[in-house]
């Protein structure tokens, strides 16, 4: 789903508004990000949520601390592209104008079966968390498949920081990569592959962000606007010039789509393939780990952490630009990285103390 087009408004309705509806629309922003644009109402709203509910939904990564309870409008109605109903209690007629049609989910209700408290809330959220992952496999074009294809990438990772990061960790993890990527990405069928490295790479940060799992390399971050030109060229270049001796990560303040396809030929023509570079947005966590973090035009938008080393370079954007000026932008940047080896490799107290 590409950030150019419309972005589904998907309604969750109950009846109070205090514990269901809120937890699809919290899952929901959880795993999609601004690729939906979720929310949720009720028909006779209550005026505050529901204390487990939110904390079983907290439990999986996702957020309801700010939620409160709101009735449904007409407005609203019209402007959905799906409606859901959760829950057999909840009757709402159809209104003049509406584009969604009504769907009902059948909500488990384990009190039926003498399930109560904490552990009922718990089931309840788990069956809706499995609603919310199809509908938003179906709202970003993903195939219904995919959603395994997320789960082995969780297990994956489990193993990988099997004693660093809870399953929990992992999860959340996994859907903060994609609710990151989902708005961006040209082709769903693509999305796993992308999530997979963004995880890992958020993962890895966390890990050393944390003191979890410290690194003996230097940590490079290079940053611009859209994490698809010179930030980019600049990690390509930074890994293929150290040698594998610095961690290098890229991001952007405002990421799109894909790579500047120049940007790759040029950098393919000095023997640095990167055809599994993609953009990415920059993360506290990234930012964090990182020792020596260099922008490159995104100015107030890179935020400023205390402890860090900064260099801004005053780097033109190859965007738009004919090959031979992105090869003249290469060159430019190239000068400037060997430099920043060379000073991080022959110091090595360069790295921060954060």
């Amino acid at each position: 789903m590409t950030s150019s087009r419309h972005t589904p408004i998907v309604l969750f309705l109950c009846v109070s508004n205090a514990g269901k509806s809120q937890m699809a629309e919290a899952i929901a922003r959880q795993i999609a990000g601004r690729a939906i644009d979720a929310r949720s109402a009720g028909t006779s709203p209550k005026t505050t949520v529901n204390e487990l509910s939110a904390r079983v939904v907290a439990e999986s990564g996702a957020d309801m601390a700010t939620a409160h309870p709101k009735a449904i409008d007409a407005d609203l109605l019209r402007a959905a592209d799906r409606v859901v109903l959760l829950g057999t209690e909840v009757e709402l007629a159809p209104v003049d104008g509406m584009r969604g049609q009504l769907e009902r989910w059948p909500i488990v209700e384990p009190s039926h079966e003498g399930i109560d408290g904490i552990d009922r809330m718990r089931l309840i959220r788990d069956d809706i968390n499995d609603r919310v992952v199809s509908l938003v496999m179906d709202v970003t074009g993903q195939p219904p498949e995919q959603a395994r294809r997320y789960q082995q990438i969780v297990a994956d990772l489990v193993d990988r920081f099997e004693g660093v990061f809870t399953e929990v960790e992992v999860r959340a993890a996994v859907r903060q990569a994609h609710a990151a990527l989902a708005i961006t990405s040209r082709i769903p069928a693509y999305l796993p592959v992308l999530v997979e490295r963004f995880a890992t790479d958020l993962l890895g940060a966390k890990a050393v962000a944390s003191g979890r799992r410290p690194t003996p390399l230097p940590r490079l971050l290079f940053v611009c606007v859209h994490n698809a030109g010179r930030s980019q060229i600049a990690a390509a270049l930074a890994k293929h010039l150290s040698g594998a001796r610095v961690n290098v990560q890229s991001a952007g303040s405002r990421p799109i789509g894909s790579v500047n396809p120049v940007a790759l030929e040029v950098l393919a023509e000095r023997g640095i393939p990167a055809p599994d570079a993609f953009p990415k947005p920059l993360t506290d966590d990234v930012l964090h780990a990182a020792d020596v973090v260099v922008t490159m035009g995104c100015g107030d938008e890179c935020p400023y952490v205390p402890g860090k080393r900064y260099e801004d370079w005053p780097v033109a954007d190859p965007d738009g630009a004919d090959l031979e000026t992105v090869r003249r932008i290469t060159d430019d940047i190239q000068i400037r990285v060997t430099q920043l080896l060379a000073e991080v490799l022959d110091h090595p107290t360069i790295r921060s103390n954060s």
